[in-house]
């Protein structure tokens, strides 16, 4: 809700900036129009922000008063250790496969724009070299951070209808184009979970995303249930 609060206020501001030069008497010509316009993008920028958040605030609000709530978890701390390591590592190989392929990309065409052009080209080769190593960096450092979050945060999961809100982070598929693709029982050694699998649209279009859940001991038979119900 604080989100939707700022979302507001950026649309506020936007909608200042579209009548403001006609109240301050600034001439179209003398940036009066240019000001306007990007009033006009920043209050469609907030507008934008507000909806979504607060569509999400919505749902939130549902699954944490129990509308549609499959399963309320708590887990000690064994097993939330064990969970955050294996996290790490699955976050650490599910990016790299993507990591490959930017790199690949990125040193085909740098070196294909070098040898087209010596000069320029080399210029786009190191621009293809800072791209990988961005790429790298940034995944590296999510899941570095994806990890500090599950360490220092609240060892609890609610499974609902409408979405998957675990150590204080939502993740739904009932917002606009979002749909869950299915959800399995997954065995890591020592530790079972429930595998989420749900696509949403994002810039430059839809994307896969994973959730893994941690199942406590004795909360088997509820599982199996939860997939049964979500899968159906």
């Amino acid at each position: 809700m604080k989100t939707v609060i700022f979302g507001f206020l950026v649309t506020a501001i936007g909608i200042l900036m579209i009548f403001g030069p006609g109240f301050a008497g600034i001439d179209g010509f003398d940036g009066g129009y240019a000001i306007s316009f990007t009033g006009l993008f920043i209050t469609i920028l907030g507008l934008l922000v507000a909806g979504f958040y607060y569509q999400q605030a919505n749902i939130l609000d549902k699954i944490l008063r129990g509308e549609g709530l499959l399963a309320h978890w708590t887990f000690d701390d064994q097993m939330w250790q064990e969970y955050t390591r294996k996290e790490y590592v699955e976050e650490i190989s599910e990016k790299k496969g993507l990591f490959l392929v930017v790199s690949v990309f990125a040193l085909f065409f740098g070196f294909l724009f070098w040898f087209l052009d010596n000069e320029a080209g080399f210029v786009v080769f190191l621009v293809m070299l800072g791209l990988i190593g961005l790429v790298g960096f940034t995944w590296r450092f999510s899941a570095w951070y994806m990890r500090k979050q599950n360490i220092e945060g609240v060892k609890e999961a609610y499974i609902a209808r409408s979405g998957v809100y675990i150590n204080q982070r939502l993740y739904t598929w009932r917002l606009f184009s979002a749909k869950l693709l299915g959800i399995e029982i997954k065995n890591y050694k020592a530790l079972s979970v429930l595998k989420f699998r749900y696509t949403a649209f994002t810039v430059p279009g839809p994307q896969t995303y994973t959730i893994r859940v941690p199942i406590p001991i004795g909360q088997e038979e509820t599982a199996k249930t939860i997939v049964l119900q979500l899968n159906s």
